[in-house]
């Protein structure tokens, strides 16, 4: 069952995906209608699911359950993990690459590979207080106060060690 994202309560668990690339609101607007119909429908043994999401800056697909109804169950964490790959396939793109970073490069939000991450630093275009999203935030409290950080203060902090910013 589908409700309100805003009704969710702060303890609830959280999982952020985060695309392989910028989508355009089109492609956006087809993936909520294939969100909606997954998360009416899905359940932990049997029992439906209170579920909300959010598409953020057409790069991250934030899907949370309400823990005060229901926790969802391996099975069916793995439920959504499938159908995580499933518009993976479906649309041409990637929502489970971990290796790609995304940063605020003034009101926009970019996305670089590791490697390209790295030479963004030796160039000075990143710094330690570039703004880079946190999607190992596991709580929806967290999304706020945790999800949007400096790099120093991220993982990211090792590839700043020895340079000067």
């Amino acid at each position: 069952m589908v409700i309100e994202f805003d009704k969710i309560s702060s303890h609830s668990p959280i999982w952020v995906f985060q695309s392989n690339k910028i989508l355009d609101s089109l492609l956006v607007t087809k993936i909520e209608v294939d969100i909606i119909n997954f998360l009416n429908n899905w359940t932990s043994h049997n029992l439906e699911i209170k579920s909300s999401y959010k598409i953020l800056h057409g790069l991250f697909l934030i899907i949370s359950v309400e823990s005060n109804f229901s926790n969802p169950s391996g099975c069916s964490i793995d439920k959504l993990i499938n159908f995580i790959k499933k518009i993976n396939q479906l649309y041409d793109i990637d929502f489970l690459n971990r290796l790609n970073i995304s940063y605020r490069d003034g009101n926009m939000v970019k996305l670089v590979d590791i490697p390209g991450f790295k030479k963004l630093i030796l160039e000075g275009t990143i710094k330690s207080d570039t703004i880079i999203f946190n999607n190992m935030v596991n709580i929806k409290a967290e999304l706020n106060e945790n999800w949007e950080i400096k790099a120093s203060k991220s993982w990211c902090k090792k590839y700043f060690y020895g340079k000067q910013n």
